[in-house]
């Protein structure tokens, strides 16, 4: 093997060993994000840019079930059966299912 082949296999052999040491540092940062709830990063919205170009399937159903979660609640009227327990208002709606 010639010198160029010999820095290509120690240059490969230097970045493993460095990537198993610095490995145990990048899992504390990365689970100091979990925890802080800063999680994401720059690339974070390019999964659901893919499934709306490769799966609009899984986008009008990922869409559909957001629209579910972020549901208000339905607001009062004058006719509807309610009842106020301990300073709380009680509202019982039906459930449509």
């Amino acid at each position: 093997m010639d010198a160029i082949g010999w820095a290509v296999v120690g240059a490969v052999v230097v970045a493993t060993v460095v990537l198993v040491a610095l490995a145990p540092r990048m899992k504390r940062s990365q689970l100091r994000k979990q925890l802080d709830g800063s999680v994401g990063g720059s690339l974070a919205g390019v999964g659901s840019g893919f499934d709306a170009v490769w799966r609009p399937s899984a986008e009008d159903a990922h869409a559909d079930w957001e629209a579910q979660v972020e549901l208000p609640a339905p607001a009062p009227t004058p006719g509807d059966k309610g009842s106020l327990e301990n300073g709380r208002l009680i509202i019982e709606v039906d459930d449509p299912a």
